[in-house]
């Protein structure tokens, strides 16, 4: 029962932190949360629709979990730095 809410939220929730990394998402909080929404029902509805039942153990959904700690760990250290940036030198970051 665990499996069946843990592995789509842990999935979804790497997927998102990945997206905001590589994308700048804190900038569009929005495009983050319609991101996290799209890979939970995806993920939802693929779980049940198509895997067998426990297919997957709780393990692979901690993996996922453990996974994206480094991944929301290096986001936080960019957004700071990129912030850092910006008050030091006003001008840099405008096109």
């Amino acid at each position: 029962m665990i499996d069946s809410i843990l592995n789509p939220i842990a999935f979804s929730i790497l997927l998102t932190s990945l997206y905001v990394l590589r994308f700048r998402g804190w900038e569009r909080p929005v495009a983050v949360a319609l991101y996290f929404a799209f890979f939970l029902t995806l993920e939802v509805v693929v779980s049940h629709s198509f895997l067998p039942p426990e297919a997957f153990g709780p393990g692979l959904g901690y993996v996922c979990l453990g996974l994206s700690l480094p991944v929301v760990g290096a986001t936080f250290f960019v957004w700071r730095q990129e912030r850092r940036q910006a008050d030091s030198d006003p001008g840099a970051h405008e096109a």
